[in-house]
């Protein structure tokens, strides 16, 4: 009987011994996952922070630059930029370029940008937003709240950001490819939560990363 009551004891613990197992190996696995999460957002993060150094160190050349010929004229990007208020910016303070206002040295940084596209793809490159107003910010929020930013809350609304047009610049095309290579050293770049796989992916929302602790984080 003691014999046979051990060997029922002993049975009915390897289920549990198993269940124990399984749980180790999954909290592993949870654990090696997290692990390779943060490792990821880590080494965008450092991506981020290597092209804003390298934008920061192209544009300081270029103004150090004697003689140096600006893209937009009568575009005041060499003056003190204004870093808000957000959605309030003067117009004192934008350009204009490829049809959207952006504020004065992100502009004419994207203009630089877009003459060698146009040079690499005979276009330039096709974007739908730029600066927006707080009222403009505010009724683009109210039609689709999950996926605009609040007003006052946005690149947008420094006139720091585009907002590239999905058909023509997706990602994964040619274009798309060649403005996330080179953009960073026109100052330009995708800031890590927007990059595919990113915490809010936004492939198509460009910033202008050269302009530092201006930026909405």
């Amino acid at each position: 009987m003691l014999v046979a009551g051990l060997v029922l004891v002993m049975l009915a613990s390897v289920p549990l011994v198993r269940d124990w197992r399984e749980a180790a190996a999954e909290h592993a696995r949870a654990e090696q996952a997290a692990q390779e999460i943060a490792s990821e957002a880590l080494r965008r993060e450092r991506l981020e922070e290597q092209a804003v150094a390298v934008s920061r160190s192209l544009h300081a050349a270029g103004r150090a630059r004697v003689g140096r010929q600006l893209v937009l004229t009568g575009c005041p990007s060499e003056q003190a930029q204004p870093s808000g208020p957000n959605g309030r910016l003067p117009a004192s303070a934008l350009c204009t370029v490829d049809g959207i206002e952006l504020r004065a040295d992100a502009a004419e940084a994207w203009a630089r940008l877009e003459e060698d596209f146009r040079a690499a793809f005979g276009r330039s490159p096709c974007v739908n937003n730029g600066y927006r107003s707080y009222a403009q910010q505010a009724s683009m929020y109210a039609a689709n709240p999950g996926l605009v930013a609040a007003p006052g809350t946005s690149n947008h609304g420094l006139g720091l950001a585009v907002d590239l047009c999905g058909a023509e610049e997706g990602p994964g095309s040619s274009t798309w490819t060649w403005l996330d290579s080179n953009g960073p050293a026109y100052g330009w770049g995708l800031p890590s939560w927007a990059r595919p796989g990113g915490s809010r992916a936004e492939p198509w929302h460009f910033e202008y990363l050269a302009a530092g602790g201006d930026r909405v984080q």
